[in-house]
């Protein structure tokens, strides 16, 4: 295997486990104060989506831009998830295989819409 190729599986990797950590954390916290498993389809919703995101956009990762476009998307998304399951819907208790595809398309959309933000902002700077 080339080493870049190894490396960018590394980071996968190690980006892998620090969802999976972070998710187990949630799912920790916010399983103490609420029907068991409300929080799951959410938690999965948003790993899914995010961790979809940083894949599409592996050649970026490198960019303070890129990084700022995730945050802002977590936060929104971390929002979002709160209104839906917790206000909209707060008797829902969602599997989480049912949202794996919203999330898979989540993700490609937030990365296109990534990619049209980049081209727009690299034309600005030129023109």
């Amino acid at each position: 295997m080339h080493r870049a190729a190894r490396k960018t599986c590394l980071s996968d990797d190690a980006l892998g486990w620090i969802g999976i950590v972070l998710a187990l954390m949630a799912v920790i916290v916010l399983d103490k104060g609420s029907p068991p498993r409300k929080w799951h389809a959410a938690i999965m919703w948003t790993l899914t989506a995010l961790f979809g995101v940083l894949i599409w956009g592996r050649q970026k990762r490198n960019s303070w831009i890129f990084w700022f476009y995730w945050a802002a998307c977590l936060l929104l998304h971390v929002v979002v998830m709160w209104v839906i399951f917790g206000q909209l819907l707060p008797r829902l208790i969602l599997g989480t295989l049912y949202v794996v595809p919203l999330a898979f398309a989540e993700s490609l959309f937030l990365f296109v819409i990534f990619v049209r933000l980049e081209r727009k902002l690299a034309r600005h700077r030129a023109g």
